[in-house]
């Protein structure tokens, strides 16, 4: 079941839509997705002097899990055991 669109979406679904029909478009590239967003008022976060844009900081990434039994013994030098055909 498909959630409904919030205000700000159904505005942005219908003037895809509206520029769609006015242009006899089946398909939009990003150069027109972007347009038409510029034109709802939408723009990049202003950037500050230190030319970092004034937003939130990206989340943080958690740890990388330890290496498989497999990757140390290649990293340790020792070969892992062959299989040998039956």
């Amino acid at each position: 079941m498909a959630k409904s669109l919030n205000q700000e979406e159904l505005e942005f679904v219908r003037a895809i839509e509206q520029y769609k029909k006015k242009n006899d478009k089946l398909f939009l590239s990003w150069t027109e997705v972007l347009s038409i967003v510029k034109k709802l008022g939408y723009s990049r976060p202003v950037q500050s002097l230190t030319g970092s844009a004034r937003c939130a900081p990206a989340p943080t990434r958690p740890a990388r899990k330890t290496a498989t039994a497999a990757a140390k013994k290649a990293v340790s030098g020792k070969a892992a055991p062959k299989k040998v055909a039956s």
